[in-house]
């Protein structure tokens, strides 16, 4: 057997998602949003360079302000949950908009709603394995 090439190991890659910014125009009510409703959870990170506020989740997304006058170039942001349909009845109960209600999707029970920017949010349970 041969020894791995040391080349290979130092291949430019992309190893995965990181996180995303999304910039909203009200940043306390898109940060009541996603802890309140959706139960992110606020992580410890370092200041924006810039100075802007800034809320970064665990669950890969930040928070800060300056929403852009066009709608920005994302269809929707999808995170997988735990028990989609009592989500949905909290969002219902929040008066959220929804997109999709509860249905069938191509990942499992899935829904699609606004955050209160306009964002289509897709929050899916997966089919439990086996």
């Amino acid at each position: 057997m041969s020894a791995p090439d040391a080349g290979a190991a130092a291949e430019p890659r992309t190893l995965g998602f990181a996180h995303m910014l999304l910039q909203v125009r009200d940043i306390e009510a898109s940060r009541r949003f996603y802890i309140d409703l959706l139960g992110f959870t606020v992580r410890a990170a370092k200041p924006l360079a810039d100075g802007r506020p800034f809320v970064p989740f665990l669950q890969g997304l930040a928070l800060t302000t300056g929403a852009p006058e066009a709608r920005p170039q994302i269809d929707h942001i999808a995170f997988r949950v735990h028990n989609v349909t009592a989500l949905a009845a909290r969002l219902r109960g929040a008066g959220v908009r929804f997109f999709e209600d509860l249905h069938d999707g191509i990942y499992g029970r899935t829904i699609y709603v606004a955050d209160p920017d306009g964002t289509k949010i897709e929050l899916y349970e997966e089919p439990p394995a086996g």
